[in-house]
């Protein structure tokens, strides 16, 4: 069943915390508030977090020199940001149009940026994991080096990253959701049908 959904703007809303709970009320805020220039910028940033924690894995296997490492966090971060928003929008776009979706590229390329702020909260835990890893602090080297910060450690960042990627997928779902005037549901449809045809390919 379609929803259509409509809001009367009684207050200004900060993206950064009613993204959390009101997922479709803020998208609809920037859809008919903010402009693409906003959501370029939350992108650009959000790159820099997931830079971080694409650099911790690289850390893991290869010796790579912090300022190296600094570089291509700042530069090559913002950079994928954008593309990332470029493609999220083409594919998510497309593939809503199969369900019905009423959404334009211009409104997803709107929303997607703001979809991305989940990750931007997540950058004081990615700079502390990058910490760790970089100094092997709180590092587990099964078998040998097993500690109870380790363990303690291991157990509250699955937590995080659990929690928030399950929360990313819910506001992911709801966002594009109310981009294509549909339900949520077919939302997370619009997002997990690329992915399993993705993954089939490769």
């Amino acid at each position: 069943m379609t929803e259509e959904m409509k809001y009367e703007e009684i207050e200004k809303l900060n993206p950064f915390f009613s993204i959390w709970l009101s997922t479709r009320k803020t998208v609809r805020y920037v859809l008919n508030h903010k402009d693409l220039k906003y959501s370029l910028i939350l992108a650009a940033i959000a790159g820099i977090p997931n830079a971080i924690s694409a650099g911790n894995e690289w850390s893991k296997f290869f010796s790579i020199q912090l300022w190296l490492l600094l570089v291509g966090i700042l530069v090559l971060g913002p950079i994928l940001g954008l593309v990332g928003l470029g493609i999220g929008t083409v594919i998510y776009t497309w593939v809503g149009k199969w369900f019905g979706g009423q959404g334009t590229f211009k409104e997803m390329a709107q929303v997607m940026g703001v979809i991305m702020i989940p990750s931007i909260w997540l950058t004081p835990y990615w700079v502390l994991s990058a910490i760790f890893v970089r100094n092997n602090i709180f590092v587990m080297n099964l078998p040998w080096e097993v500690t109870p910060g380790a363990i303690i450690w291991f157990f509250v960042s699955s937590l995080i990253v659990l929690t928030s990627s399950i929360w990313m997928i819910v506001i992911q779902s709801k966002a594009v959701g109310e981009v294509h005037q549909f339900s949520s549901w077919h939302g997370f449809a619009t997002l997990i049908l690329p992915a399993i045809v993705f993954g089939r390919s490769n």
